[in-house]
């Protein structure tokens, strides 16, 4: 089955008898695009840097644990998660509120990546069941006066 143009998550799920671990070394570069893609909605002040969570996720995959992935509350932005659901199988998505060809792409590269790496998976598409598409936040103040709505 070819991928769909878009999709709101792209899974790849590893097969059975694989683990974290063997997602060690192609993890920076699977890292470094998702920052990359994020770059337009990061926040100057962002307390938490790429690099650190990159450290800590790396932490995490040699010790065969379920790394944090890239789960930022930018609410346009790309995240990485690595769900809790089924412990016989690792599994990672990648997720943004609507459906786009950014998710597509990176599901796509990230499976062609581990392809070329000898790691056995599978890639769905929206498998996630996330409600209808949200809608952009209302900037703070508008439609507000002296602190209740207009009417």
């Amino acid at each position: 089955m070819s991928a769909p143009v878009k999709a709101r998550s792209g899974h790849i799920l590893l097969e059975p008898k694989r683990d974290y671990r063997d997602l060690l070394r192609v993890y920076p570069e699977i890292h470094k695009r998702v920052v990359e893609m994020n770059r337009p909605f990061v926040r100057e002040a962002d307390p938490l840097l790429p690099e650190v969570l990159l450290d800590e996720n790396l932490r995490d995959l040699k010790g065969n644990r379920k790394p944090v992935g890239y789960n930022r509350q930018d609410p346009f932005g790309l995240r990485l998660i690595f769900p809790l659901a089924d412990e016989r199988r690792v599994e990672m998505y990648f997720a943004k509120p609507s459906r786009c060809q950014e998710v597509v792409q990176i599901t796509e590269h990230v499976s062609q990546m581990l392809r070329r790496r000898g790691i056995r998976h599978s890639v769905e598409y929206d498998r996630l069941p996330l409600g209808p598409p949200r809608s952009p936040p209302t900037p703070v103040g508008v439609g507000i006066v002296g602190g209740f709505p207009r009417t």
